[in-house]
């Protein structure tokens, strides 16, 4: 199998920082010492210094994300430092078989996907190194990356029910449990339980609720006999037109919707305000095992979490990771609504368990 190609070097930049609005110490490279580092017995993430580095000539970034068309801030950051990001586009499952596929013969450095099964399965493959740096631990909270640093979070996408603001009244639908509400009784869509979206909603649910109440609240919601659709867009554009009233799909999509037409005939019902909050997933970049360019590639991390970038990445609706930058203006009022993280530590190896309830109560 072909090996790596050699890799070629750019002269030292101090561009990068300036575009982050941060200031790294000097450039290293080693075991991470911070104190709130991994637990006794965990892999320590590798502890990287950007300033003044040496970049890469080139970054092979596996992009996850192709069509949510965030290929500015890439370019951004091409013209910042002079590295050449080569994109190859794919789905989260597409870009995972890949990576596993070409092992260690693969050109990527860097893995940009979405949504926590994909992530924790990369991670779990041993797809991902660890990494952390000052920038990233000051751009990103803690629970919005993982505890060795194999992926740290790019954005983040509420699964929230939606309700048609003209045939459900305000405030009837205040949680999860309320769609199963025998009053929305054929009036209910969902998107099908193959969606990774919901696989890991429900995984999460079961690490935190355990798996009693899980399968008791998934049982609720098919007793409405809900229309069972292929994606959020087309549950939205059928709720739009009287298909149904109440429905489950990630907030971005609505605020899309939105963008377009401020007049869109459906808004979401905020769950849990007063208890957990609203089940909040992410999608993430991570340095692939075995790449020779480990500073460049956190280098990139840097900025895709930095104000800048965050801003131009949550143009699409979503949320930022960086808790600095607020959300885009067209769903401003959106902000300060009360999130409930996923649990990635406990909820990825749920996975399995979650497909398998879902199949088990007749979510198709």
């Amino acid at each position: 199998m072909a090996a790596r190609p050699r890799r070629r070097w750019l002269p030292a930049v101090a561009m990068l920082a300036v575009l982050a609005g941060c200031a790294a110490p000097a450039p290293a490279v080693g075991p991470a010492t911070d104190a709130a580092g991994p637990p006794s017995g965990a892999p320590a993430a590798t502890e990287v210094n950007t300033a003044g580095i040496r970049y890469a000539e080139t970054l092979v970034v596996y992009n996850g994300r192709s069509h949510y068309g965030d290929e500015t801030v890439f370019r951004e950051f091409e013209q910042a430092t002079g590295v050449r990001i080569e994109l190859r586009g794919g789905t989260g499952p597409e870009l995972f078989e890949r990576l596993r596929s070409e092992g260690a013969d693969t050109p990527a450095d860097v893995l940009v996907t979405t949504d926590l099964a994909n992530l924790w399965r990369a991670e779990e493959a041993g797809l991902l190194q660890g990494v952390t740096s000052p920038t990233l631990r000051a751009q990103i909270p803690d629970q919005l990356h993982e505890r060795d640093g194999r992926w740290w979070a790019v954005s983040t996408r509420v699964r929230v029910p939606v309700v048609s603001t003209e045939r459900v009244p305000a405030e009837a639908v205040r949680s999860y449990a309320d769609l199963g509400d025998p009053r929305w009784a054929g009036r209910t869509c969902l998107r099908t339980s193959s969606n990774e979206y919901n696989q890991s909603m429900v995984a999460d649910m079961i690490a935190k609720r355990g798996p009693e109440a899980t399968e008791t609240l998934l049982r609720s919601w098919m007793a409405n006999n809900p229309k069972i659709l292929g994606s959020d867009g087309e549950m939205l554009a059928v709720m739009a037109s009287g298909g149904c009233d109440v429905g489950l799909s990630n907030h971005y999509y609505l605020g899309r919707a939105l963008k377009e037409n401020p007049a869109f005939p459906v808004a979401p019902a905020w769950p849990d305000q007063d208890g957990a909050g609203a089940h909040a997933n992410v999608s993430g970049v991570g340095v692939v095992a075995g790449s020779d360019a480990v500073p460049t590639a956190v280098a990139l991390m840097e900025w895709l979490t930095s104000p800048p970038a965050q801003e131009e990445i949550i143009s699409g609706s979503e949320f930022a990771a960086n808790p600095e930058v607020p959300p885009s203006p067209h769903i401003r009022d959106w902000a300060g609504i009360k999130q409930d993280p996923i649990d990635a530590e406990r909820a990825g190896p749920l996975l399995a368990d979650a497909v398998a309830m879902m199949l088990a109560v007749g979510w198709t």
